[in-house]
C-alpha cells in the first residue's frame, strides 16, 4: 500500500516483510533522508518517511507550529498502514516526533508500536529545552548548517538554496525549543537509543536520559562519527527492527 497524504511518504514495499519501520528526520530535513535506506532495509521491513510541511512535496503548505499537532497527524497515518508489527525510528527532531507519535500509539487499542528507535538527540524531558541549539537568526543558523557537516556542500555554496534551507531549519528547530515534555509515566515498548560519540550538540548524559522516559527495556549505543554517524551507518537502527516482534 502507498499512502496517498504525502505527509507519509513509502520508499519501500514489499507485504512479505515482517515489520513496518516508519521514519521521522532532523530538523531542515525531508522524507528523501531515508532513500538511501531502501537497499540496506529490503527484506527486512517496509520502509516509510514522514515528510513535515513546508518541504519537498508539501512545499506549499505553512511551517508546522507544534510537536503535538504533528504528532496526531502522523499517528493517523501509522494507523493506516498494512497490520503487521510497526516500529518508530527518529533522529534528532525525528527522535522527538517519534516518541510523542509513539505515546499516541499507545494510549490507543489499535495500531501500538512494538519498539521505539531514537538517535542524536537529547531525552525529552532533558533541559534547558534549547541545549546544542544555535540562537534562530539567519547568520548563526547558516553557521549551525556548516558545524553538523550534514549539508552538501553544492547547497551550502548556493544561495538561492540556502535562502530556502534557513527558514526551515528555524521553523523546525522553532519546534523543539516550544516543546514541553507533559508525560509522568515512561513507555512501555523497547527503546534503542543511538548516539554518536564525536556530535557536538548531543552528549551521553542526554542521551542516557532517555532511559527516564523509558521502561526496564532500554539500551544506549555510542558509534563512531558526528551528528549524523547514524543516519549513514543505518546497519546499527536496521539491526534493531526486529525487536519487540514475536
Amino acid at each position: 500500500m502507498k499512502p496517498a497524504d504525502p505527509t507519509l511518504v513509502q520508499w519501500l514495499a514489499d507485504a512479505a516483510a515482517p515489520v513496518s519501520l516508519v521514519c521521522f528526520h532532523c530538523a531542515g530535513g525531508s522524507a528523501q533522508s531515508f532513500f538511501p535506506w531502501k537497499k540496506p532495509a529490503t527484506g527486512l521491513c517496509e520502509l516509510y518517511a514522514v515528510e513535515l510541511p513546508g518541504r519537498a512535496r508539501r512545499l506549499r503548505e505553512p511551517f508546522a507550529h507544534s510537536v503535538d499537532a504533528l504528532a496526531d497527524r502522523f499517528a493517523e497515518q501509522c494507523r493506516a498502514l498494512p497490520d503487521k508489527p510497526l516500529v518508530l525510528f527518529g533522529h534528532s527532531l525525528g527522535a522527538l516526533l517519534s516518541y510523542e507519535t509513539a505515546r499516541r500509539l499507545l494510549a490507543g487499542s489499535e495500531r501500538r508500536p512494538v519498539a521505539l528507535l531514537v538517535s542524536s538527540r537529547q531525552s525529552p524531558d532533558w533541559l534547558p529545552a534549547c541545549a546544542g541549539l544555535p540562537e534562530l537568526n539567519d547568520q548563526a543558523l547558516r553557521d549551525y548548517l556548516i558545524d553538523l557537516s550534514g549539508t552538501p556542500r553544492e547547497v551550502l555554496e548556493n544561495k538561492a538554496m540556502m535562502d530556502i534551507a534557513v527558514p526551515i531549519l528555524q521553523a523546525d528547530l522553532t519546534l523543539i525549543l516550544d516543546y514541553r515534555h507533559p508525560h509522568p509515566r515512561p513507555l512501555e515498548i523497547p527503546v534503542r537509543v543511538f548516539g554518536a560519540i564525536d556530535d557536538p550538540q548531543v552528549g551521553y548524559e542526554s542521551l542516557l536520559a532517555w532511559q527516564r522516559v523509558s521502561g526496564a527495556d532500554f539500551s544506549l549505543r555510542m558509534i563512531d562519527g558526528g551528528h549524523f554517524a547514524v543516519m549513514e551507518q543505518m546497519g546499527w537502527v536496521l539491526r534493531e527492527v526486529g525487536v519487540g516482534v514475536s
